[in-house]
């Protein structure tokens, strides 16, 4: 699909939208019969964005107008009927400002209530001043927000996911949320990263200059249709001040090796422009041993059996620099352009050895593998960001062009031994493996909000994105002292994509009652060619996915919320793509072109007690989900494990959860979940694997505790009970974190220290089933690690751009697992 072409059809759909936007913006305009406007500031007289400001009518107290206030601490609320108003801005940890007797009417249209300010509300402990502030978490009908204040201990946020009410992140960096797979956003736009670039990303970003974090579990129809387990967003911090503002931020930690992390943040604000230059980097040396024993059968029978034991040694070197700036033509419309380049440099040294039996249990050759493993990889985006607010009662309009490549080249050196049973050797075989893989997404979205009479709102959305990628295996094999190249076992492969999806989504909300109903409708055209064997397949589909959602507030603090949608998880690129990667000489990874997408149904109930405690009822039934089988290679012994789809699963889940701010010196966050899983693969071969699946008991209770002003005290206890998730049944573990946090040099800076794993009681052993091979694996992981992490800020807060992400599922889908 040629470019230029995809380019200019958005930008005539933005046109069409303008037009259409103007047509309303002449009648909003002669509705509205005046407008209250202000600045909000805290007792240090910077701006405070994102406050709940709240306009009655004094007449009608319950015809109202909510809004928030911008980045720069100014709000402004269209009024469509003349009389007198009440303002309520409220914001969690300071007092409650209240304006009464606002009269708008034909001789007084505009009332400028001019600087507002917010004082802190604040309570005595003992002799000791405790600031109240937002709690670390807050629960809210359709998402939990966790702000990052002066509790967080931990030096980065990849640590800070473990503490988070529903997040698992195990030690092999994958992230659970409600144990499902998520999707990771930063600043509202998903994370252009494979998986293990992501976590060096994650691992290097500093809560110190994170804002808040959402959970999303349930998001609405103007998100991606892919993604049933959710989202993740990270929302940085937002420059207020102008002139120069910067972070420095460092840290160090050691496990059985050292690590580190670093990096420095500029912004240089001006009226009419803001811009920022952003480093960052990160090493991790760390080591990952796997203990690999396979059964392999026939009808049932035992044919063979063999146990590897691997142990690796891993470096990540990731280095990010970010340039980003912001016009602000207007005071409504502003224009973000920004440029990501992130660099890793990946190496593993790995050493296997196997032995092993056969049917009649005699002993086979044992055989060593030494895999050295060097990886470079390079995430490229660029992206333009134009909103602009089209009127003063909250129509806007927005617009997005995203360009992102992704390129990866791994070189393996392999040495492949035979010994006798004696332990003499046999053969001992060289050869070079190498890899290519490539990614690049082009992507255009608008979206636009209009606002309706009684508190409802019109939200509607266009996107299109086209992607191609191209992968190749090369292998070489040492003859004499030159690498030849075998034909015979390369290999290559393409794929391109293109999806189109519109939204729409209207939502309602009253004192007590507030509700919204979308859908998204997405066409997805797909074509996948391997060149060698000549396989070619191809997708052309479309798919709707309503959503609703529902909200009460019963007196007394009681509340009630329904939700029901329909999702999609779509195969990742590397899943759909067949060519090999080495675990060790017996056991390889492997992609399936014929993987079809998950259709996922969802519904969640919750009911809430004075926003502390909930309770959380989770169902849901995916069609074709994915599951991971190991199927024979070859007739040489070699196991390979390759995504397929099976018939249909079911998920069940309990939630019970207590978030409190107990004494002004003691957060806790503890929460229950029990969980189920079913699934059914279909097929008479695979009729051995249908389960009903094991009610798994899980336990987490984060507590924080104030023990002065500036010293802050934390713990982490977490249990995983047994449980089974789809063919994998995994082995229960509990795990002791904990941390302290000492303010420096005043509020600016922050010095931390964080032990992970303190008993070393982690562990990660599971069973996969497959109809053919049976796996059990024993994976040991540097699991304790002390961290010691420095903040500092200069001038004020760094702004990063958040712009809307076109191109965030298809960027979701280029996760490349390490082997």
């Amino acid at each position: 699909m040629p470019n230029n072409f995809l380019i200019s059809k958005v930008f005539k759909i933005i046109a069409f939208i303008v037009l259409f936007s103007n047509t309303y913006l002449a009648y909003a305009q002669n509705s509205l019969k005046g407008t209250v406007k202000g600045v909000v500031v805290d007792e240090r007289k910077s701006p405070l964005p994102s406050l709940t400001i709240t306009l009655r009518s004094q007449v009608d107290s319950s015809s109202h107008f909510n809004s928030s206030s911008s980045e720069t601490g100014a709000f402004s609320i269209g009024v469509r009927q003349e009389g007198a108003y009440t303002l309520k801005i409220s914001l969690l940890g300071y007092e409650t400002a209240i304006r009464k007797n606002i009269l708008v009417d034909a001789h007084n249209p505009v009332v400028d209530l001019g600087v507002i300010k917010l004082n802190p509300s604040v309570k005595m402990l003992s002799t000791v001043n405790v600031t109240a502030q937002k709690p670390l978490i807050e629960r809210r009908a359709d998402k939990t927000i966790i702000n990052l204040n002066s509790t967080i201990t931990t030096p980065s946020v990849m640590e800070l996911f473990n503490q988070l009410p529903g997040v698992q992140v195990d030690p092999s960096d994958q992230i659970n949320l409600n144990g499902r797979d998520v999707k990771i956003y930063i600043d509202g736009k998903a994370t252009p990263l494979s998986s293990e670039a992501l976590a060096s990303l994650l691992k290097g970003m500093s809560p110190t200059s994170i804002q808040k974090i959402e959970l999303i579990a349930h998001p609405s129809s103007k998100y991606d249709a892919a993604g049933s387990g959710g989202i993740i967003n990270i929302v940085r911090k937002k420059n207020k001040k102008d002139g120069l503002n910067g972070t420095v931020y460092g840290g160090i930690g050691q496990g059985e090796y050292a690590k580190y992390s670093g990096g420095l943040n500029l912004n240089y604000k001006g009226k009419s422009y803001n811009i920022f230059v952003n480093t960052d980097n990160s090493f991790n040396k760390y080591f990952v041993n796997n203990e690999l024993r396979t059964q392999f059968f026939d009808n049932a029978n035992l044919t063979g059996q063999s146990t590897a034991f691997i142990n690796s040694v891993r470096k990540n070197r990731t280095y990010t620099p970010n340039v980003g700036i912001d016009f602000y033509f207007t005071q409504k419309t502003t224009l973000s352009l920004s440029v990501y380049d992130g660099i890793t440099i990946f190496n593993k040294d790995a050493h296997s050895h196997t032995t092993g039996v056969d049917a009649n249990l005699s002993q086979t050759n044992p055989t060593s593998f030494d895999n050295l493993v060097k990886t470079n990889s390079n995430n490229f985006s660029s992206s333009a960001h134009l909103a602009s607010e089209l009127d003063t009662a909250g129509k806007e309009l927005s617009a997005d062009l995203d360009y992102y490549r992704y390129t990866n080249n791994s070189t393996q050196n392999n040495v492949n031994s035979v010994f006798d049973t004696l332990g003499t050797s046999l053969s001992n075989a060289m050869s070079l493996f190498d890899q290519d893989r490539n990614f690049s997404i082009y992507s255009a979205k608008v979206d636009y909000t209009q606002p309706i009479k009684k508190d409802a709102t019109l939200e509607l959305g266009l996107k299109s994105s086209y992607v191609r990628s191209n992968n190749s295996n090369r292998f070489f094999n040492l003859t004499g002292n030159d690498y030849i190249q075998d034909d015979s076992q390369n290999d290559f492969f393409r794929y391109s994509e293109n999806i189109n999806a519109f939204y729409a989504t209207y939502n309602k909300t009253n004192k007590k009652f507030s509700y919204q109903f979308g859908v998204r409708g997405e066409n997805t055209w797909g074509k996948g060619e391997q060149l060698q064997t000549g396989q070619v397949f191809n997708r052309n589909y479309f798919q709707l996915f309503p959503s609703m959602y529902f909200n009460y507030k019963f007196k007394g603090g009681h509340g009630l919320n329904l939700s029901a949608d329909k999702k999609t998880d779509r195969p990742t690129y590397e899943n759909l793509n067949p060519l090999i990667r080495i675990i060790n000489s017996d056991n390889y990874l492997q992609g399936n072109p014929n993987l079809q997408p998950v259709i996922s149904y969802n519904t969640s109930l919750t009911y809430s007690f004075k926003d502390a405690l909930y309770a959380t009822f989770n169902y849901s039934f995916n069609k074709h989900d994915f599951i991971y089988l190991t199927v024979p290679f070859d007739s040489t012994g070699i196991a390979t494990t390759l995504p397929e789809n099976n018939k249909h699963s079911q998920y069940f889940s309990f939630i019970l959860a207590y978030t409190k701010q107990i004494k002004p010196w003691w957060f806790t966050s503890t929460n229950i979940r029990l969980a189920q899983q079913s699934f059914t693969t279909g097929g008479a071969d695979n009729s051995g694997l249908n389960t009903s699946g094991m009610l798994s008991f899980n336990f987490d209770t984060y507590n924080s505790f104030a023990l002065s002003k500036r010293f802050t005290f934390l713990t982490l206890v977490r249990y995983r009970g047994k449980s089974i998730e789809r063919n994998v049944t995994n082995d229960p573990y509990v795990q002791f974190t904990t941390g302290l946090r000492q303010l420096i040099f005043g509020t600016r800076g922050s010095l931390s220290f964080n032990l992970t794993d303190v008993f070393h009681t982690y562990k990660s052993k599971y069973v996969q089933n497959s109809p053919l091979i049976r796996q059990y694996w024993n994976n040991h992981y540097e699991a304790t690690v002390g961290r010691l992490s420095f903040t500092y800020n200069f001038g004020g807060k760094v702004k990063k751009i958040k712009s809307g992400d076109p191109a965030e599922d298809e960027k979701k889908r280029t996760n490349i697992k390490e082997n």
